[in-house]
């Protein structure tokens, strides 16, 4: 089967299994899955005004690449759609209720989930076109796509403690 006939199927088992447990996840969500290459979240759920759906959501494709691919992707589908429910795009008190409404139906819906491909540094290292590194801390982060804007290296800082960013890749 292709991932978006997969993406497809997932998304109308988990959508009907969420309202059967009481979670209103909206109707106006586009039924069309997109397929996404973000390399650092599993899935995203964007709001708008425009056009026929106010919800569209996107699932990155590097969810096919874990061990359990199928389950993976329900969690994430889950939590994509309990943003979709009012009052529930943030992960604030209302999400966590219908989270832990969906944890009882069988869901792991998360605010981080972290994956069983574990990469190392090594790896992210050669993946990543763009390493900044905090001059006082040592913190490395690996981006792989960086804004053209000249100066944005110098409105950022650390995570970690707040330093300085450096380009050294």
């Amino acid at each position: 089967m292709e991932s978006k006939e997969i993406l497809k199927e997932v998304f109308d088992t988990v959508k009907n299994e969420l309202k059967k447990i009481g979670v209103p996840v909206s109707e106006s969500i586009c039924p069309n899955i997109r397929l996404s290459r973000a390399k650092r979240n599993w899935g995203s759920c964007k709001k708008t005004s425009k056009g026929n759906y106010r919800f569209y959501i996107s699932i990155s494709e590097n969810c096919f690449k874990e061990p359990d691919s199928i389950g993976f992707i329900k969690n994430v589908m889950a939590h994509e759609l309990i943003h979709t429910a009012e009052g529930c795009f943030n992960h604030g008190e209302r999400f966590k209720l219908y989270s832990k409404k969906a944890k009882k139906a069988g869901y792991d819906v998360s605010v981080s989930k972290k994956s069983d491909v574990i990469k190392s540094e090594e790896e992210l290292y050669a993946e990543a076109k763009h390493i900044l590194k905090c001059v006082d801390c040592g913190q490395l982060y690996y981006r792989f796509r960086f804004p053209k804007e000249k100066n944005y290296i110098n409105k950022i800082r650390c995570g970690k403690c707040k330093g300085k960013l450096i380009k050294i890749k």
